[in-house]
């Protein structure tokens, strides 16, 4: 069937415009109709290539648009393709990359997401540039641009910004093919019309028929980037002179953003060197510990660098809403050795706020990841910033460094504590790393001049540090477990993944895929819900009733510590009672009791704060344990009883200060006093003072909004809501002492509906008439509570 063109296109066309669905296609339309073109326009989903050559027309323009050139351009590749060499083409914005994309160049993220934003730009004076002042103001629209690395030989650069080096211009080197990233039809944009007019005098499809644009005029400079270089501010530092630059690469421009940031940062009062230095004097740093050790204790290897990443010049945003605390709890319970926190912000969207909430996060798990600052570091004073945030080690890149500005920052680093990790690109930069003597090298399989990634850079640097006391580490690029398999078996200590952790639906499965890792015990969170709580009898007022209390099987005794109750004891009387529990204990200790065989993997194994409390009280065979109960009563007298008392732990029953926890030589249980409709749970979850929570209900109309010894009951869907949701939200229990009303009659419904890891009671069990502990009902309700 022959093809037939639309009414509107069988007419000879002056000015075709293919509209790749973008808005600014009807303002470049009515800049050319203002010039006096008359303009066709053309949706570039609305024509087949194969009705190109029934097409009369004297000029094409490739209009802007939105996404990548590859997929969302529709015909406008092929239109480049047909009509180069036969007529004028002119490309802007997307038209631009969709040229360098039809002669093998590649697009990616241009480092820096512009909208509306303008930029003066430098250009080679020939083309459609003829006539245009240097220095103009142009509109930019674009996250994408063309990299330098692959930029196609056919072509020529013939604009960039004056700033950054960002390609704003290319050229055909032969025919009548030009673009411009920016967007001349803008009002901010100056030189647009000039532009236009030029590029609607073109005649044929060659340049060498238009010869008063001089493109192929050899008395100009070299055509290409040469030929606009002298006009581009050289990077003197301030020196005068006027030698030429080149374009700045991405690590160059990153380079000098953080100069800028650096110097602002310690002229600010607060933060300026001296303010630093007072504060690491002052020891306020979170202690360090060695990232060289939790690299080379991991039981499987390689270890795992699990990195914090928003952004990147590279990939642009890949995270944007990440929580930096947050996901470094996943990474750290996930397995991941260390750490890495991007805290450039610019480029990277990250801060040094980010890696400190980070290692916040983290603080409290027993085997916290090494935390790693990743960012651009040629100062002391980052390194001191980096230390005084949490940072367990810094990164030291060779390739943007001299050599004894390396070796500077790597022992002021040491001084610091922190071992840093030196990242490498090739052999030379390798042989300068292992020189300074360093301990852990990285190699980044991604050049950071172009941010090209070649997954065997590091293949080929590993026999360098054979039978070296080095951990070598790959970075960049890793996406799937075959890249890991083919590091490990090359004697790779350490891989380090970002965005492909970073756009992961599941952290924690994908980490096992990556590594290798088995699937976690499928039964392992089913069985700690199952397992039967642990009983407190609060309450104890002699040494009777605390024996009768362990023949019944209670794993902790509460003594009163509480003057205003009536179940108090003398510290004296609890001396006594603490001493019969303690004699009877060593009596019935088993023998030879040993910790259970674990795996290297299971001993390093991080768990979050109370679950890794009540996991190891409860698989102690030291019980039961005296509890000493208090109630706003000084601290000194606390740690008084502590002492003359030999108390196994403390309970807070009143509003004491959570820091006090810190301060009290035994365990701490943090009571949180819930009233009507949940009031009272707030910083439940918070890790690293008490090691345990009890949840006691507040008696309706109670003026001290205190609670214990009313027999209140508490609510128990609250309770099951806050025992569901856990310590950070990845599905696991929080473990709760629960207390409230419990009777013989109610505990095991409470116990089933809960699955609460304690049990607390002492009204419950009372005699008739309240003179002390009922032995039957303490042993009926601990029979109820185990479900016995």
């Amino acid at each position: 069937m022959a093809l037939v063109l639309p009414l509107e296109l069988t007419r000879a066309l002056d000015v075709l415009l293919i509209d790749n669905f973008d808005s600014f296609t009807w303002n470049i339309y009515q800049s050319l109709r203002l010039l006096g073109a008359d303009v066709t326009v053309v949706r570039n989903d609305a024509l087949a290539p194969a009705a190109f050559p029934l097409l009369k027309l004297n000029a094409l323009i490739i209009s802007p648009g939105p996404g990548h050139p590859a997929t969302d351009a529709g015909v406008s590749r092929d239109a480049i393709r047909y009509f180069a060499g036969k007529v004028p083409v002119l490309g802007v914005c997307m038209g631009l990359e969709c040229i360098v994309d039809v002669f093998g160049g590649k697009i990616g993220y241009a480092g820096e997401t512009m909208h509306g934003k303008v930029s003066a730009i430098r250009h080679d004076g020939r083309g459609c540039f003829k006539d245009i002042p240097q220095g103009i103001k142009s509109t930019r629209y674009h996250s994408l641009s063309a990299a330098m690395s692959t930029f196609p030989p056919e072509l020529a650069i013939t604009a960039i910004t004056q700033d950054g080096g960002v390609i704003m211009g290319v050229r055909h080197r032969k025919y009548t093919l030009e673009a411009v990233q920016y967007h001349p039809e803008s009002i901010l944009s100056e030189g647009g019309d000039i532009l236009f007019k030029n590029f609607l005098a073109l005649r044929g499809g060659t340049w060498d028929l238009n010869p008063a644009f001089r493109v192929a005029d050899e008395t100009l400079p070299a055509f290409g980037l040469e030929g606009i270089a002298n006009v581009v501010e050289p990077a003197t530092n301030g020196a005068s002179g006027s030698t030429p630059s080149k374009v700045p690469t991405i690590l160059e421009k990153i380079y000098a953003q953080r100069l800028k940031d650096v110097e602002i940062a310690k002229k600010t009062p607060g933060t300026t060197p001296e303010d630093l230095d007072t504060l690491l004097a002052l020891n306020v740093a979170p202690a360090p510990v060695s990232f060289v050790q939790r690299l080379k204790q991991c039981p499987t290897k390689p270890a795992l660098m699990a990195e914090i990443k928003r952004a990147s010049p590279s990939k642009g945003p890949i995270a944007m809403t990440t929580n930096a605390a947050q996901q470094a709890l996943t990474y750290a319970l996930a397995g991941a050795s260390v750490i890495s926190v991007l805290t450039e912000p610019t480029w990277f969207k990250g801060s040094l706020l980010d890696m400190r909430l980070a290692r916040q996060a983290i603080d409290a798990l027993p085997h916290r990841p090494a935390v790693l600052r990743k960012d651009f570091i040629f100062d002391e004073y980052q390194i001191a910033e980096a230390r005084l945030h949490g940072a367990d080690s810094v990164l030291l890149i060779v390739a943007m460094l001299p050599v004894p500005r390396l070796h500077a920052l790597y022992e002021y680093a040491r001084g610091l504590g922190m071992e840093p990790l030196v990242e490498v690109n090739n052999a030379r930069e390798m042989e300068a790393a292992l020189a300074l003597g360093a301990r852990v090298v990285g190699v980044n399989n991604r050049n950071l001049h172009d941010f090209q990634v070649d997954m065997g850079t590091t293949s080929r640097l590993v026999d360098m540090v054979r039978e070296r006391d080095v951990v070598l580490c790959a970075l960049s690029g890793i996406q799937s477990a075959q890249d890991v398999r083919t590091y490990t078996a090359q004697g790779v200590g350490a891989v380090l993944v970002g965005e492909a952790l970073m756009r992961a639906a599941d952290t924690g499965a994908f980490i096992r895929q990556l590594l290798d890792w088995p699937e976690p015990a499928a039964d392992a969170k089913g069985a700690a819900a199952e397992a039967a709580p642990l009983v407190k009898i609060c309450g104890i007022r002699t040494e009777d009733e605390a024996m009768a209390a362990i023949e019944a099987g209670a794993d902790m005794l509460g003594l009163m510590f509480v003057p205003s109750s009536k179940r108090a004891v003398s510290l004296e009387q609890a001396q006594k009672i603490s001493a019969a529990v303690h004699a009877r204990r060593l009596v019935r200790l088993p023998p030879a009791v040993t910790p259970a065989e674990t795996s290297p993997a299971e001993q390093l194994k991080n768990e979050t704060w109370f679950a890794a409390h009540a996991r190891r009280l409860a698989a102690s065979p030291t019980r039961p344990l005296v509890v000493g109960v208090f109630q706003n009563a000084p601290l000194e007298s606390i740690v008084h009883a502590v002492a003359a008392a030999q108390l196994d732990m403390v309970q807070l029953h009143g509003a004491e200060p959570t820091e006090w926890a810190r301060h009290i030589p035994v365990p701490t249980v943090r009571v949180f006093h819930v009233a009507e409709g949940g009031r009272g749970l707030a910083g439940i979850a918070r890790p690293g003072a008490h090691q345990f929570v009890l949840l006691d209900a507040v008696p309706q109309g109670s003026a001290s909004g205190l609670s214990g010894g009313s027999g209140a009951r508490i609510d128990v869907q609250v309770v099951r809501e806050v025992v569901e949701r856990g310590e950070v939200g990845a599905g696991e229990r929080l473990p709760v002492i629960l207390a409230g009303g419990l009777t013989v009659e109610n505990v095991r419904e409470v116990v089933e509906a809960v699955r609460p890891w304690a049990v607390d009671v002492s009204g419950g069990v009372e005699k008739a008439d309240g003179s002390g502990k009922d032995p039957e009902k303490v042993k009926a309700f601990i029979d109820a509570a185990k479900g016995l």
